[in-house]
């Protein structure tokens, strides 16, 4: 049957993105901001996002739920949605965060045992309205053909057939790329600094490998808005390696920058409310100080 009501938890920069280009494809958008920080109640408003009370309320009203949040409240939110499956009518939970297969399995054991039915699924690329592409939800598991329905509006669904843990180990591949090369590029920045060549390693970099030092400039000042959900990122992804026998120091040591950002002076900036034009050497000092000031293990 056609989705009429779609729920989304939470509401933060992509849920809310996410709930607004489903909203104007006609779609009643629900959720629930028991808990939840001021932040994400704006953003839900403004998307046309309703609030439909607790948990219990949410799951009893949706056709679909699409969890959205950060890596590390996951598992213990499909929980609590388990718990509220009790006594409703079947629900199919679509578990969007950046987590490892192995944790999405132990999701999808959680919702199945209450009665619901599970999608497992990653999302790839920016909030709907931030670029010309879409975000891509890669979906796996026995149900994904219903999510098909929500393909082309607002969203592209891609489906890696019926073995959950296929779509979150695609999120987590390619994050570990992208984001993990982030971290790199803070890391050699803030070992220049610590070993006194900072200065002449930008010039060499912007001299050198120019393309990669504009790349630099344009993400690390904005890097800590995000550390603090990325910081979980990389365990999944170090988890996510180190089950498929490879290496996952890389993404324990990206894991620390972002720890490292998620404490520094700029990590309370919403992506909203960004500083545009920052300087990449203002940004280095900033982290600089956080590095000085805190002992991470």
């Amino acid at each position: 049957m056609p989705f009429q009501t779609i729920a989304i938890i939470g509401t933060g920069d992509m849920g809310s993105a996410v709930g607004r280009v489903l909203s104007e494809h006609g779609y009643r958008v629900i959720t629930s901001l028991d808990g939840r920080s001021g932040h994400s109640s704006r953003l839900a408003g403004g998307a046309g996002i309703e609030d439909a009370g607790d948990l219990s309320n949410v799951v009893g009203q949706a056709d679909v739920l699409l969890s959205i949040m950060p890596p590390a409240a996951a598992e213990g939110f499909a929980h609590s949605a388990a718990a509220a499956m009790a006594g409703q009518t079947p629900l199919l939970y679509v578990e969007c965060n950046a987590i490892s297969p192995a944790r999405s399995m132990r999701i999808g054991a959680a919702v199945t045992e209450a009665g619901g039915r599970y999608v497992d699924g990653g999302i790839i690329g920016a909030a709907p309205g931030i670029s010309d592409q879409p975000p891509r939800f890669y979906v796996s598991g026995i149900e994904t053909d219903a999510l098909l329905e929500l393909n082309g509006k607002g969203i592209e669904v891609v489906s890696m057939g019926g073995e959950i843990g296929r779509a979150s180990a695609i999120k987590m591949t390619f994050a570990a790329l992208t984001k993990g090369t982030n971290a790199l590029r803070t890391a050699v920045l803030l070992a220049g600094e610590k070993l006194a060549v900072g200065r002449e390693l930008r010039e060499e970099f912007r001299y050198r490998l120019p393309e990669e030092y504009e790349r630099m400039e344009r993400r690390v000042p904005y890097l800590a808005a995000d550390a603090e959900r990325w910081h979980g990122e990389m365990r999944e992804i170090e988890d996510t390696f180190r089950a498929a026998g490879i290496s996952g120091g890389f993404h324990e040591a990206a894991a620390w920058v972002f720890e490292l950002l998620s404490k520094s002076e700029l990590a309370t900036e919403k992506r909203a409310d960004m500083v545009p034009g920052r300087r990449l050497e203002e940004a280095v000092e900033v982290f600089m100080r956080a590095l000085l000031d805190d002992k991470l293990d």
